[in-house]
């Protein structure tokens, strides 16, 4: 029956979303205003999560939202396994923008609607991310919106560990807005690189901001610990190292 249920969910989602992207979301990307774009993402994601619910039963909950700073711009450092961690932030935080890789800039369509939200391109064979720190901060600090950062650079198979990026650190340093570790379960329910979605809870957990002013090796053992570790005891496993 799990099959099944996870079977139709994926149909659903895998073949209206680019649907949606194409017939709904592109043409409002041409509005001078983000936000009929933004409302229509919005609108999207509340139609995901209640599928997900109803076919997939996974429910999702989120914690520690107290954390998350109003009317400023901050950093959300975040566990990377699933397509749901970036939906479950912008439900969260609406004119959330982010970083992807340049070649999701390429799709037709995908291309407007990124640029719309302020997505920055990131070549990251080029390592350009160091390279558009100012202009990230800028932003950041001029529009006073909330930037989602992976820190492990990609999506991560549950069980395994990577070298964390420390972009974030620098990032930090030029904006001094407050980092936002996340910790989830999100790749126990949907996982990376199966058809099958797993029914259960999943958890967001938003922690406190990081200390200001952390020497490099003691900030990026805060980020490890939040990030990797605790998604680690929310899922239930150990990771190693590849």
């Amino acid at each position: 029956m799990n099959y099944l249920r996870s079977f139709l969910f994926n149909a659903f989602f895998w073949i209206l979303a680019p649907l949606w992207i194409l017939l709904v979301l592109t043409p409002l990307s041409f509005f001078k205003s983000p936000a009929p774009m933004r409302k229509a993402i919005m609108i999207w994601f509340h139609i995901v999560f209640f599928m997900l619910d109803k076919i997939s039963g996974i429910k999702v909950e989120e914690r520690g939202i107290e954390n998350l700073p109003k009317d400023q711009g901050f950093i959300l450092c975040c566990k990377h396994m699933s397509n749901l961690e970036a939906l479950i932030a912008y439900r969260r935080m609406p004119n959330l923008t982010a970083l992807a890789k340049i070649e999701l800039f390429r799709i037709p369509g995908v291309r407007h609607v990124l640029n719309k939200m302020g997505v920055v391109p990131i070549d990251r064979g080029k390592g350009t991310a160091q390279v558009k720190t100012p202009e990230i901060a800028a932003t950041l600090q001029e529009k006073k919106i909330p930037l989602l950062l992976f820190v492990e650079g990609t999506r991560i198979p549950v069980g395994e560990r990577r070298r964390l990026k420390t972009g974030v650190y620098y990032l930090q340093k030029d904006t001094n807005l407050p980092v936002i570790c996340a910790s989830t379960n999100t790749g126990v329910h949907w996982l990376k690189g199966s058809p099958f979605n797993k029914p259960g809870t999943i958890v967001m957990q938003y922690h406190p901001a990081l200390e200001f002013d952390l020497p490099k090796a003691e900030f990026m053992e805060e980020v490890r610990q939040k990030v990797v570790l605790h998604s680690e005891e929310l899922m239930g496993v150990e990771g190693k190292e590849v």
